[in-house]
């Protein structure tokens, strides 16, 4: 059966002869492989591009899947700066989880809020001389700005620190507890949203945070375990007279008379006096959990002193000691 090539371009059919041509005569376009006589004449490849796979030397049984990597979004960690550091530096390369950050920084927290309440308090009490000092003499502007300046400070100040230190010991709290219940081998019975809502509500907070310490030092399980029961429930007392204080404060100030608002400088002194012992009583009671000292060291384990059993006689005063040598093999003794 005859067979032609198809123009690729003008659709031309040309007799094939010896050979195959190329090129098209008339529109040198290129000409399709040959095909029969009875396939239609149209511009359309008789043929399909077939992709495979290149032939490697290492037969198929000898290679080793290559694991896929998952493919992220390329982003940068941090803006791109000239520098002479060629491999940029990730920041939360071994930081330590949020809680335990807070954890660790409720000592400092608590220092710094009882400084700032003992400030508020100094504070206090310099505006209350000053109005005893105001009863006779009269006072200059600039002390009277000093004044206000330092109590607006000190006041703002550690309401601000004490409030993040709050939420460092309840951080604190809930890591303590994790700790201890993982030693003992015995589960969590509270969660972390618990233990938070425990700790900073207002009204709740007066009772559940004594209660999480209380079963922090059962499962704690010392042998002063007494002494730190004592230690909690004395710093479960003094946290609820601190806060009945601040609301007889907030009451005591709806009073208008003018030997009233005198008598409540001198209560805010007392409260923030109050206040500053409180938060060094709860930096004692985390360093007594963590069997530290106040100053954040390791205390040195307890020294038992015991009576030697079948110790030597001494020897008396002026006599030569005695050794023993070892006889030797076949030789008599006189």
């Amino acid at each position: 059966m005859p067979a032609f090539q198809v123009c690729a371009r003008c659709a031309t059919r040309w007799p094939v002869g010896n050979l195959p041509a190329v090129w098209c005569p008339r529109c040198h376009g290129v000409l399709l492989s040959p095909v029969s006589v009875q396939a239609p004449a149209q511009g359309v490849r008789n043929f399909r591009w077939v992709a495979r796979k290149p032939k490697s030397r290492t037969p198929v049984a000898a290679r080793s899947p290559i694991p896929r990597q998952p493919r992220t979004r390329p982003h940068y960690d941090e803006i791109p700066r000239w520098g002479l550091v060629d491999r940029p530096v990730r920041r939360d390369e071994g930081r330590p989880p949020r809680l335990d950050r807070w954890a660790a920084s409720a000592s400092g927290l608590l220092v710094l809020t009882g400084v700032l309440l003992l400030l508020a308090s100094v504070a206090e009490f310099v505006r209350y001389g000053i109005l005893l000092y105001n009863r006779t003499w009269l006072v200059s502007r600039t002390a009277l700005v000093a004044s206000d300046a330092l109590v607006l400070f000190a006041q703002i100040a550690s309401i601000v620190i004490g409030v993040a230190a709050a939420v460092a010991s309840t951080c604190w709290l809930v890591r303590s507890r994790r700790e201890f219940f993982e030693r003992s081998g015995a589960c969590e019975p509270r969660t972390s949203r618990t233990l938070f809502l425990g700790c900073l509500l207002p009204v709740v907070s007066l009772v559940l945070p004594g209660v999480f310490l209380t079963e922090l030092v059962d499962v704690r399980g010392r042998s002063d375990r007494p002494r730190l029961t004592v230690l909690v429930r004395i710093w479960w007392a003094c946290w609820v007279v601190n806060w009945l204080l601040v609301l007889a404060a907030i009451l005591w100030r709806t009073r208008e008379t003018l030997q009233a608002r005198a008598d409540g400088v001198l209560f805010s002194a007392v409260l923030a006096l109050v206040a500053a012992g409180v938060a060094f009583l709860t930096l004692r009671v985390m360093r007594d959990v963590e069997s530290r000292s106040l100053r954040g060291t390791d205390r040195p384990a307890p020294t038992r002193w015991v009576i030697a059993a079948n110790r030597p006689a001494p020897e008396p005063a002026g006599s030569e000691p005695t050794t023993s040598v070892p006889a030797e093999e076949g030789a008599t003794t006189p």
